[in-house]
């Protein structure tokens, strides 16, 4: 190895080549695919019942998605909170209250580790719940989301959403990795 590296810039250029390659195809090899599974709930969840009949924001049930990096799942109590009133199908408050777990709805995380996703930065600059996650039936597909560099970087770049005026982002590599 020390012949190699004597051999003038365009050796060290190949060796910084070769590592940084080397990098990308270990992560590409090894790292976690583009979209997890996730578990499904003992009990039925329709985001249109939710969001377009009853008018639920996201948020309502999604803690932090609008200011803090997580968008939460909610627990049981959170959605017991609306299930126990009154006017509530009470066949849906009798499957909840069944299902003995604290948290019914499992999550993984989509993106690898050493991605940093933001979400409460992307609602501030107007991107809605549903420009990355769908709207309807697509949302209630768990897993059917589908989150890839391209995608980011083509909404970065301000080749997505044009009619909505958004401004380009930081597309350099360490805005989003770390």
């Amino acid at each position: 190895m020390p012949g190699l590296l004597k051999g003038g810039p365009f050796r060290w250029a190949v060796v910084l080549f070769a590592v940084v390659f080397s990098m990308f195809l270990a992560d590409f090899l090894m790292g976690e695919p583009a979209v997890p599974e996730r578990g499904m709930s003992s009990i039925p969840f329709d985001h249109a019942i939710h969001g377009d009949s009853i008018g639920l924001d996201c948020s309502a049930c999604h803690t932090g998605a609008r200011a803090t990096a997580n968008a939460y799942m909610p627990s049981m109590a959170d959605c017991m909170d609306c299930h126990r009133l009154p006017m509530n199908d009470k066949l849906a408050e009798e499957e909840m209250q069944a299902d003995r777990s604290e948290k019914p709805w499992s999550h993984r995380r989509h993106l690898p580790d050493h991605v940093v996703f933001h979400h409460g930065v992307h609602a501030a600059a107007g991107v809605a719940c549903s420009d990355c996650h769908g709207t309807g039936y697509r949302q209630n597909r768990y897993g059917g989301e589908q989150f890839d560099m391209q995608s980011c970087i083509k909404c970065h770049r301000g080749e997505t959403f044009k009619e909505r005026g958004f401004k380009p982002a930081a597309t350099y590599c360490a805005a989003c990795h770390r």
